[in-house]
């Protein structure tokens, strides 16, 4: 294992002072986010907002701010009146991350967490949606990550991006511009000895005439902890859980014979065991492709109760790693018996790539 957060401290230094050299612009927030911090019962958290119209636009929403705690129930919640500033007091009684959901409609905020780390969350469930205006953001690439994918949407005509992407050492390692009228993966390969250490990214506009940076709806893809943070060192806060750390994996078992399913077509793969693994994580990962509803993708592992096969989306290919039950297994052979269902209307499906894996630690992935 690398000595992760102490790089991360020193590396992240280096990149922070160079930020300074300029003056970081503000995360202008819109629609629907989601803030987090961790504290401890009984402490006072200070949340800092400020709520303001849209230029040149009469919407009428107020900002609307609510806490959850570490229970997952709402604990705060409080209206902030348009072109308001205001720092809000909570009294913590919960121990452990709590979220902060701040609302502000088709009106403008600031939001932010004062003098403790915090962070900005960015997943595909809950994606971040700025304005206009960004602060340079930190995320983590945890260790063995090869490559990662930063997903974009600004569906507005004449409005797109330009998203540069930074190693934790400052490097440019890629950069797209575009209007991205439709939703788009920046993949972006790792070097190597890049990864376990915290990377950058920044939003600009494109230097087209024609297009300006305004709302942009983005998020970090699988693989990667779905926070940023404007301070490298805060990630330690939330991405140092065991879920972020590298698979420890004994064995893996190619399972031969995938291939594309038609209309309710039905393969068998096997596969050999000299024996079922004790006091091992087991898990099947597996590359799907153009699985389009939850029951399209039937899978029975030596003739258990059946499964199903996480959504990819129409013509999209994804890789999962989805844990199973060790004690379905055999010593001997096994077999899988995968069924494509076209009750929802799709003509076929694609598997490839599949593989049983055996560690101390493998984590589970089903998806954005």
């Amino acid at each position: 294992m690398k000595g992760t957060w102490s790089a991360i401290t020193l590396l992240g230094l280096l990149v922070i002072s160079a930020a300074m050299a300029q003056e970081q612009p503000a995360t202008i927030l819109r629609h629907e986010n989601f803030l987090v911090f961790s504290a401890d019962e009984g402490e006072e958290v200070q949340i800092a907002v400020n709520s303001r119209k849209r230029t040149g636009y009469r919407w009428g929403d107020e900002l609307r701010l609510e806490v959850i705690d570490s229970n997952s129930n709402t604990t705060l919640e409080q209206s902030v009146p348009l072109d308001t500033e205001r720092v809000i007091s909570y009294r913590v009684g919960t121990t452990g991350l709590h979220a902060v959901r701040v609302s502000s409609g088709w009106n403008l905020c600031t939001a932010r967490v004062l003098e403790r780390p915090w962070a900005l969350v960015a997943w595909g469930q809950v994606p971040l949606s700025i304005c206009g205006s960004v602060a340079r953001q930190h995320f983590f690439v945890p260790e063995q990550c090869e490559s990662f994918s930063i997903a974009l949407m600004a569906d507005v005509k004449g409005e797109g991006a330009l998203v540069r992407v930074y190693d934790a050492e400052g490097n440019l390692i890629a950069e797209q511009a575009g209007d991205f009228d439709r939703e788009e993966r920046v993949v972006v390969e790792v070097p190597e000895g890049a990864d376990g250490a915290a990377w950058s990214l920044t939003l600009e506009s494109p230097e087209e005439e024609d297009l300006a940076l305004d709302d942009v709806t983005f998020y970090l893809g699988r693989g990667l902890p779905p926070f940023f943070c404007e301070d490298p060192q805060w990630l330690a806060t939330f991405c140092a859980g065991e879920e972020y750390q590298p698979d420890l994996i004994d064995q893996r078992i190619a399972i031969e014979g995938a291939r594309g399913l038609g209309k309710g077509d039905t393969i068998t793969l096997t596969w050999q065991m000299d024996e079922v693994p004790a006091d091992r994580v087991v898990a099947l990962r597996l590359t799907a492709q153009d699985v389009d509803y939850p029951s399209e993708g039937k899978v029975v592992l030596n003739g258990h109760e059946p499964f199903f096969l996480p959504l990819t989306g129409d013509g999209q290919t994804q890789t999962f790693t989805l844990l199973i039950n060790r004690e379905h297994l055999l010593a001997g052979e096994n077999t899988l018996e995968v069924t494509q269902d076209p009750s929802g209307g799709s003509q076929g499906m694609g598997l490839r790539d599949l593989e049983l894996l055996v560690g101390t630690r493998v984590k589970e992935f089903r998806g954005w």
